[in-house]
């Protein structure tokens, strides 16, 4: 009876661990943002490919997703205030800590997929981090360039510079949420962010948290204008492309374009970033700021003119 009542301790044990194992297990599989099917060749991916070894690092860690996008903003932070200083060892470090940005804000998006802890939180803190970082960074480079040119006409320059680098992200960011959603995907992200009827009764109802509410109201305001603008150009785009009333089979397809995804990724805010770094380490954030606004403003105008003569000519 004793040795019968060890072996059935020494099995329950046993499950036990398996059953954690199990719990603990890394699916690579659930990192990823989109079904295979439904994939594209998103440039972005080079620039952190190393991300889904440190994923799977952390991933039986005590760290949250948050943690993880509270570390990018206070990477970013460090970037600006290091090109606060005047030296080549400013851009060399503004550069690094940027990168590690870039690198950790993929890190958190992946952690919480794997986990399957995605939520509304994360995705308003990832957001309004990517916003303070850009603010902050361009900034900092334009007051840079500024002290050491002496040339007042860089503060209009950078701050245009701004204003395209977050009208690009919508871009990119708007086309992609369209296209997931029909894919089943990205399901707590929406094309528009706007409070809606349902948001308000959810929060007086305690259903929605305050935090996320609060987020929400902040993601409206610093992103508002860019989503207007984007769904502005789509709406006059489609109606160039397919007509006045396209059937909705057509607008269907008009977003599930893997192309054009995969042309506009280019567009997205990490592979911005990444021509800054490139840009610091050559000491040339002046020619940088300027292909950002002349080369991406002539590649978006030039790419969308593209999606519309190729969807006039196929429909």
């Amino acid at each position: 009876m004793r040795h019968d009542h060890l072996q059935g301790v020494w099995y329950l044990l046993n499950q036990t661990c398996h059953d954690k194992a199990d719990q603990m297990s890394f699916n690579i599989e659930k990192m990823h943002k989109l079904p295979v099917d439904a994939r594209f060749l998103d440039l972005n991916d080079l620039w952190y490919f190393p991300n889904r070894w440190v994923v799977r690092w952390l991933y039986p860690l005590p760290v949250t997703a948050l943690q993880v996008t509270v570390c990018s903003l206070l990477m970013g932070v460090a970037a600006a205030g290091c090109y606060l200083v005047d030296s080549y060892s400013g851009l060399v470090w503004g550069a690094a800590f940027l990168y590690g940005k870039i690198f950790l804000d993929n890190v958190d998006g992946n952690l919480a997929r794997a986990r399957e802890e995605v939520s509304r939180l994360g995705r308003f803190l990832d957001s309004l981090t990517d916003f303070i970082v850009s603010v902050l960074v361009y900034a900092a480079i334009t007051w840079r360039l500024v002290s050491e040119t002496d040339d007042p006409w860089f503060w209009l320059l950078g701050g245009v510079a701004l204003l395209t680098c977050l009208l690009h992200c919508s871009y990119f960011v708007f086309y992609l949420v369209n296209y997931s959603s029909r894919a089943g995907s990205y399901r707590l992200n929406r094309a528009d962010e706007s409070i809606s009827k349902e948001d308000r009764e959810s929060y007086e109802k305690n259903e929605l948290s305050p935090l996320v509410y609060f987020l929400q109201r902040c993601h409206v305001w610093v992103y508002g204008w860019q989503d207007r603008s984007i769904e502005y150009i789509d709406r006059v785009s489609q109606r160039l492309a397919l007509g006045q009333n396209p059937a909705k089979v057509l607008v269907d397809g008009w977003y599930a374009d893997k192309m054009f995804l995969a042309l506009s990724s280019p567009l997205c805010l990490c592979t911005n970033n990444m021509g800054l770094v490139v840009f610091s380490l050559l000491d040339r954030l002046d020619l940088g700021l300027i292909l950002i606004v002349v080369l991406g403003n002539v590649y978006l105008a030039g790419l969308q003119m593209w999606k519309i003569l190729r969807d006039r000519v196929k429909h």
